[in-house]
């Protein structure tokens, strides 16, 4: 593995906001090289640096002729899980920057790590789109093992979607700024709960990370108890750059299996379609044990990209990726 410095010329910093454009230019010739449309932009870079502090959670690389060689940002979990969301620009890949940026992001959490609990296992993943094999092998190089497969699934709105059918005693409105937040917040963690990987939030870096998305509550659709008056399953979207993008669908246990996921979906998809609105996207472990990959088909959303996730132990413990785990 080699050393973590870089070419003669290159330096790294941390971004700025008036670097987002230029970061959003790398990602998107990323996207071209691989395959894909061209699509991010300087807003969803600026979104997503919401729930981080960039001077210290990110890391742009510059070429010796001042242009954005690659960059990185990270999710972290209560410093037991380190996302790494990771690119290397077409024009500088083959020199070096991918094992950089790895080797960055495990020196992220070695020196965080302490702030995790004593007895928990650390670990960094990354998500490697499935066609880019010199990636793949990148991450074998360094120590990397595949563990899931992560679908990209997405709907092309071409006509106006089925309208929902709601249970019988079960509503629909929409998320309340100042009144729902902390409900919100804890319907969504019961839901999650049992998906697999994923340790728990706080209710303080969930505010922070959807800053942006509650501006626009219209897109928060909140499924409603009548009875009770309590949220039982939400769908939380945003519109970026004119397309649409689901953070997560979810129903609280007691009240799945009785069609309100995919009520909820397309009452999403006719708020996106009424706002005009025609692709939406949203990702999903493709072995998801609340079976989300089957609901989403139901709603007409297809693979669009997979992805595998590959991880690596940082630190040996008990593995603390789910709720049940860390209660």
């Amino acid at each position: 593995m080699a050393a973590r410095t870089l070419p003669d010329g290159f330096i790294a910093r941390a971004p700025v906001p008036a670097d987002a454009p230029a970061i959003a230019g790398l990602i998107a010739a990323c996207q071209e090289a691989d395959g894909d449309e061209p699509d991010a932009s300087a807003e969803e870079v600026l979104r997503d640096w919401e729930g981080l502090d960039p001077e210290q959670d990110a890391v742009l690389v510059v070429a010796p002729d001042g242009t954005a060689a690659a960059y990185a940002d990270v999710l972290n979990r209560r410093y037991v899980q380190l996302s790494v969301y990771g690119s290397v620009h077409p024009r500088y890949r083959g020199l070096g920057l991918g094992s950089w940026l790895v080797q960055w992001g495990e020196a992220w959490i070695r020196e965080r790590m302490h702030l995790a609990r004593a007895e928990a296992q650390v670990t960094v993943q990354h998500y490697i789109r499935s066609t880019n094999t010199a990636a793949l092998r990148l991450m074998e190089r360094h120590g990397y093992r595949p563990v899931r497969d992560i679908w990209l699934m997405a709907i092309t709105l071409d006509q106006p979607p089925p309208a929902p059918e709601w249970p019988e005693g079960i509503t629909v409105r929409t998320f309340v700024p100042g009144q729902d937040e902390r409900a919100t917040f804890e319907a969504v963690e019961e839901a999650f709960s049992d998906i697999w990987g994923r340790p728990p939030s706080t209710f303080e870096r969930w505010l922070s990370m959807t800053q942006s998305e509650r501006k626009d509550p219209e897109l928060w659709r909140l499924a409603i108890e009548t009875d009770s008056g309590q949220i039982v399953g939400t769908c939380l979207g945003q519109e970026i750059s004119g397309k649409g993008w689901i953070g997560s669908v979810g129903v609280r246990r007691p009240w799945r299996g009785r069609g309100i996921g995919l009520a909820l979906l397309r009452d999403v998809f006719g708020v996106y379609y009424r706002r005009g609105v025609r692709e939406v996207e949203l990702s999903v472990d493709s072995e998801s044990r609340t079976g989300a990959p089957r609901l989403y088909r139901r709603a007409g959303m297809e693979v669009k990209q997979n992805y595998i996730l590959h991880r690596k132990e940082i630190r040996p413990g008990i593995d603390l990726s789910t709720t049940a785990e860390q209660s």
